[in-house]
């Protein structure tokens, strides 16, 4: 199998951009008989802020005639109060009342409450990307939802063009998606990750090989196996150098049985990269598959397949000749073979005439393909037997593999000693 790639792919987001404080807008004219409105502008005026909000807190009573007017009042007192104390949330609470005043009059002191729904967004933002610093993923996910949220606003159609700050807000915006779903990546919440990831690739801003690395992981963790491989042709032509998207595009060949379109993919690796001595073993595998065929039937160009088979083992052992599972693996191709002829032979020994000639033509077939699998068997062996306690995975069961097949190619080599050494070795293993 092609190795997969399984490091977590994070993007670091720097520390954000800082908050430009926008200018104060002119303070909206109150009706007279808002007597909080008022006393809330005067000490907004008078930069006694926290006057201010205590005034226009006392504004939201059932009694408020002008709920658009305290609205933005509130929004410019609380972000004044931001600006002065540098922390805290009050930003926040600015940014909930303009989130209600433009859903209820969208074009009410557009110019200003423009300028302070970008303020909210940036702080956001900021506040972001510090939790995801903090590794606090939920935190990120729902703080960055309001950027989205600034960006979304009246359906899209807000267009904040006309200040200078727009531009910059639509990094922030492809960034606040980026770290939403880098963090649910973290958290492992894939279904919650892919509709982030697949916005993030979508956008110039944020498109980049990484994000595609992610969004295959994450159909793979799912085992979406009906949308991994368009996702995974996009990456390959979008990338098609990046390693990992080509390693990920072997492996759904491999794991949905497409040896022959597999074969091409490999082929053109390989002339790629020469040197590359796994790709030449995952070649070698392809052919073997489509020789063999389905359900047992060969293919009709078994015998050339199987040629092209050991001259890509034969290239990947001279780049790698210290590959255990590299070396079992030419070795197998040998001894199956091997086992082939055996059981022929045994089937002409069972039978009521047996054709001694024929017996002994695949006999000395036989003999000569488990000698030319001795060499790897036995490299194999060399190799994992010094590292046995800690073999795991392939390496284990191909390790097993190796014992097993060396003490029947011992055995029909008359070699008893030899034989019996790998039964026993094949027995302490279980």
């Amino acid at each position: 199998m092609v190795s997969k790639l399984r490091s977590v792919v994070l993007f670091f987001i720097g520390a954000g951009f800082t908050i430009n404080a926008f200018a104060q807008a002119k303070p909206a004219k109150a009706s007279g008989d808002d007597k909080f409105i008022i006393s809330a502008l005067t000490a907004l005026k008078a930069n006694n802020l926290d006057d201010a909000r205590q005034e226009i807190d006392k504004a939201f009573t059932p009694e408020t005639k002008d709920k658009s007017k305290a609205l933005f009042v509130k929004a410019e007192i609380y972000i004044s109060l931001q600006e002065k104390n540098k922390a805290g949330g009050q930003y926040q609470e600015a940014a909930k009342s303009l989130f209600k005043l433009v859903e209820a009059k969208p074009d009410y002191e557009k110019a200003t409450v423009d300028q302070l729904l970008l303020y909210c967004g940036f702080a956001y933002y900021n506040d972001g990307v510090k939790a995801y610093g903090d590794h606090k993923f939920s935190e990120c996910i729902e703080i960055m939802k309001n950027v989205t949220k600034v960006r979304d606003i009246n359906g899209g159609a807000r267009k904040f063009d006309g200040l200078p700050q727009a531009k910059q807000f639509d990094t922030v915006c492809a960034n606040a998606l980026l770290s939403m779903a880098n963090s649910a990546y973290s958290l492992s919440k894939y279904d919650e990750a892919i509709p982030f990831f697949t916005s993030a690739k979508n956008n110039p801003i944020t498109r980049s090989a990484p994000i595609y690395e992610c969004l295959i992981e994450e159909y793979n963790f799912q085992k979406n196996t009906k949308d991994i491989l368009a996702v995974i042709e996009e990456a390959r032509s979008a990338y098609p150098d990046d390693l990992f998207i080509r390693n990920q595009e072997l492996n759904y060949y491999i794991r949905a049985g497409k040896n022959e379109e597999l074969a091409k993919k490999l082929e053109a690796a390989a002339a790629k990269e020469p040197n590359n001595s796994e790709i030449l073993n995952n070649l070698a595998f392809a052919y073997l598959s489509i020789a063999n065929g389905k359900d047992g039937k060969k293919a009709t160009n078994a015998a050339e397949l199987t040629a092209k088979a050991e001259d890509a083992f034969k290239a990947a052992l001279k780049l790698s000749p210290e590959n255990g599972s590299g070396n079992y693996n030419f070795g197998a191709l040998y001894f199956n073979q091997g086992i082939d002829l055996n059981e022929q032979m045994n089937a002409i020994a069972a039978s009521p005439a047996p054709d001694q000639k024929k017996y002994d033509d695949l006999k000395a077939k036989r003999d000569a393909l488990f000698l030319k699998s001795t060499p790897y068997l036995e490299k194999t062996y060399t190799i994992f037997s010094a590292n046995e306690a800690n073999l795991k995975g392939e390496d284990q069961v191909n390790y097993k593999g190796a014992v097993a097949a060396l003490g029947k190619v011992y055995a029909a080599q008359n070699k008893a000693d030899k034989a019996a050494d790998m039964n026993r070795k094949l027995d302490s293993l279980k």
